[in-house]
């Protein structure tokens, strides 16, 4: 890999909208990771609050589980699974929900839970059963299942006998209760043999793994992050420490369970807050989400990206004496254009939390709920230490205003991604400088510690040796365009016809879902000036094109 021109110098930046702090901001709420390692505990079991108040809602008339039930069925013994060992790999393939929940939290205790999206392909069900490797499936059963959950669970399965795993069971939910499950083996599955873990407890430790996803990145197959019992905890305590939900509040999920936002930026989050957790079944569809806001119990925050965001405001436009009930929303895994922030304070009348996290270092930063919030800024480090260091293999720490990559440290940072026998190469031997890991993110900090991301170095545009970012240009573009009635401008394409002092390189800046169609719009004139007020003339686009999504 060749040495990353990271920059360094410092130059002027916009620092966009700045929310002033409340009169009830209190600073010692800021905690880091480091301050929830001290104490005698091993498991995130540990930070459960243990009360009768009712914790987890279905939206199927279910009976809500409470923390209690949660904690005390979690360490039950009818989930104890023979054969499953603390270092073996179960898979969880079925729909987000309810069951999904509270299976992660009831195996994690007792093994490595790698929950998978329900609806991959046969192949890449075959690379998943074999890379991480699974030893056990969990699988639900198919009374409940509609026609396509049901199709796709069939082709879990299968793959799973192809790949000669043993353990194959499937979970009967709970007919009474949100989130409450049986298990029993499944048809395809082996008669279940072997030794049981016995009381979860008693035997695991805060370096032992209990949840492994599969990451993106720079090598041509996903890597795997593997995730401890003290990542997940102190993770999931930062996280409740920054949105500073409580007993009041009501979480709604929208965000797939198979993934970190969802498992630990959500459900763990609003468990540590003593607040309740709505479970939104299935795939993200906007119109039940749009329900779910006039129905008990009232959401009062979620947390999603920028064109779920979207969605939900078109609807609420569209309804008729909307009353908005949400305080807090946090935005997730994708960057949220501080015009598209204003819109949404203004219009839920709520606190818009614009946040920086990834499965291997979970959370990173947030801006503070009650403190001084900066819209196009992703806050203060709110878990492990954040450091802007020059471009690898350098270890040099960027002072404000320089630019550089971010890089993370502290308990809820991965140690390092697994090798497997396909990699050529350890990829932990670029991803580590000097105990940090680095998030291949481009950003720089102001005077106050916050965080402001560029992009990834990769996917910045090269226009004539001028390197731009395309969410910058994106959110000058998006207030003044003629397209601003649309709920998000769909792509920014950049043109090179016809420029001399180089080769300009096109890539799409930030698309959104929210528009029907797949017709594509360009026109010349016009669209310059649009940004012209707030861009310089290098960096304005010579095309602006619009894709369906």
């Amino acid at each position: 890999m060749e040495a990353q021109d990271m920059g360094g110098a410092v130059q002027a930046h916009d620092i966009g909208p700045v929310m002033p702090a409340q009169s009830c901001y209190d600073p010692k709420a800021h905690k880091m990771a480091t301050d929830f390692v001290g104490g005698d505990w091993k498991t995130f079991w540990d930070f459960l609050p243990d009360k009768d108040e009712p914790f987890l809602f279905s939206t199927d008339g279910r009976r809500p589980l409470s923390f209690k039930e949660l904690k005390a069925f979690i360490v039950d013994e009818k989930n104890d699974i023979p054969g499953m060992g603390r270092e073996d790999r179960l898979c969880l393939v079925f729909p987000t929900g309810p069951e999904l929940a509270v299976a992660y939290l009831a195996f994690a205790v007792r093994c490595t839970v790698a929950p998978l999206n329900l609806y991959l392909r046969a192949d890449e069900f075959d690379f998943e059963y074999d890379d991480l490797p699974c030893k056990g499936l969990v699988v639900q059963k198919a009374d409940g299942l509609d026609a396509e959950d049901k199709a796709a669970t069939t082709i879990a399965v299968a793959q799973a006998r192809k790949k000669k795993i043993q353990i194959i069971l499937q979970l009967i939910p709970s007919p009474e209760v949100a989130g409450l499950f049986t298990i029993e083996k499944h048809a395809a599955g082996k008669p279940l043999t072997g030794e049981k873990l016995g009381p979860p407890l008693e035997t695991v430790k805060r370096e032992h793994v209990c949840l492994v996803l599969h990451t993106s990145g720079t090598t041509k197959k996903p890597k795997i992050v593997p995730i401890t019992h003290e990542s997940m905890a102190t993770g999931g305590m930062c996280h409740a420490a920054a949105n500073l939900l409580g007993p009041d509040d009501v979480f709604i999920n929208t965000m797939p369970m198979f993934h970190i936002a969802g498992l630990m930026e959500n459900l763990l989050m609003s468990a540590y807050s003593g607040a309740k957790f709505i479970a939104l079944p299935g795939q993200y569809q906007a119109h039940s989400f749009f329900a779910a806001m006039s129905k008990e119990p009232l959401p009062t925050s979620y947390s999603a990206v920028p064109a779920h965001h979207m969605s939900l405001m078109t609807l609420a436009k569209e309804a008729k004496n909307f009353e908005s009930p949400l305080r807090v929303i946090r935005n997730d895994s994708a960057a949220l254009l501080p015009s598209l922030a204003e819109q949404m304070e203004e219009f839920f009348k709520a606190t818009v939390l614009p946040a920086y996290s990834m499965t291997e270092a979970n959370p990173l930063c947030s801006n503070p709920r009650f403190g001084v919030r900066k819209l196009k800024s992703v806050g203060p480090a709110v878990g492990p230490e954040v450091a802007v260091m020059e471009g690898w293999p350098g270890n040099k720490r960027m002072g404000p205003g320089e630019e550089g990559e971010v890089c993370v440290s502290g308990p809820c940072v991965m140690k390092g991604y697994e090798m497997r026998p396909h990699m050529d190469k350890d990829p932990n031997a670029e991803a580590f400088t000097d105990g940090y890991m680095r998030s291949g993110d481009k950003g720089w900090m102001d005077e106050d510690g916050y965080l402001y991301l560029i992009g990834r170095f990769k996917e910045l545009i090269n226009r004539a040796g001028e390197k731009i970012s395309p969410f910058e240009v994106e959110d000058a573009l998006k207030p003044r365009c003629f397209l601003f009635a649309w709920p998000v401008p769909a792509c920014l394409r950049w043109s090179g016809a016809g420029r001399k002092g180089g080769r300009e390189e096109g890539r799409k800046g930030g698309r959104e879902e929210g528009r029907k169609g797949g017709r594509e719009e360009g026109r010349k004139g016009g669209r310059k000036q649009t940004g012209r007020p707030r861009l310089v003339c290098q960096v304005l686009p010579s095309l602006w094109g619009s894709l369906g999504s």
